[in-house]
């Protein structure tokens, strides 16, 4: 893609995150439901996390198809140009799912209880919570593996086929609430949809509005950081040339 074209996508994903950022923030305190008021609502600020915590899991699922998608892209072409953008977009899928993680972690332990079991224990023995735990521990390995192995050619063919393997776990994260009838996570949409996690209007165009804006946010952080990546690589290319020309940098 032209680099001119790339820059500008990222300057804008800014600028429409930072525009529609500010129109979440609005939308989850001003004209959302005041769940306070809900005697059946045993946290209702907690419950403000439904606008950030979903929208941070699909930014995570976006990230991993990205990866997905250039890692075969760099199996059939063997460009390194691929690996690099997988990269970036590993590290930024990393960040949600990290984030996915921790917030729906803080919604469960509020909203979820059984009897003779702590509300931790609850939230890890959930099958949806426990897949995108796996999830998180492959692509921190996909990170860890870059780290590990030194040659370009063999890293980013290693990073290829685990980038593959690993997107196996999104449809699985996505399925599995919606095939096991005992799962407590709520689904408001879909085939699995549950009734008891029905939404108003401002709820749901809430939610979808956070959908956009962390889509927005995911694609300037992979922009960003492929942006330093790249310079990284011309910084180190300068550096090897000079040391081996004898340069100002030379032995």
């Amino acid at each position: 893609m032209n680099p001119l074209v790339v820059d500008r996508l990222r300057r804008w994903s800014l600028y429409g995150f930072l525009a529609s950022g500010a129109a979440l923030l609005y939308m989850t305190w001003f004209t959302t439901p005041d769940w306070s008021y809900q005697p059946e609502v045993t946290a209702p600020l907690t419950r403000k996390i439904l606008f950030y915590h979903p929208a941070s899991a699909w930014a995570s699922f976006a990230a991993y198809f990205v990866v997905f998608a250039l890692s075969v892209a760099y199996l059939n072409e063997r460009e390194l140009r691929y690996d690099g953008a997988a990269r970036a977009a590993a590290e930024v899928g990393f960040g949600f799912n990290t984030v996915a993680l921790l917030t729906g972690t803080f919604w469960g332990v509020q909203e979820w209880s059984r009897t003779g079991q702590s509300s931790l224990a609850t939230v890890y023995s959930e099958p949806k919570v426990l897949v995108v735990v796996v999830m998180w521990f492959t692509f921190a390995a996909y990170l860890l593996l870059r780290r590990f192995v030194e040659a370009p050619e063999q890293r980013a063919r290693l990073s290829a086929v685990f980038g593959v393997l690993g997107f196996v776990t999104v449809p699985m994260a996505f399925a599995t609430s919606r095939i096991l009838q005992t799962s407590l996570h709520p689904d408001i949409a879909g085939p699995g949809k549950n009734p008891d996690a029905a939404v108003g209007q401002a709820t749901g165009i809430a939610i979808g509005w956070s959908m956009l804006v962390f889509l927005l946010l995911f694609l300037h952080l992979w922009l960003q950081r492929h942006r330093i990546l790249l310079l990284r690589d011309r910084v180190l290319d300068v550096e090897e040339a000079e040391a081996g020309t004898g340069g100002p940098h030379g032995p």
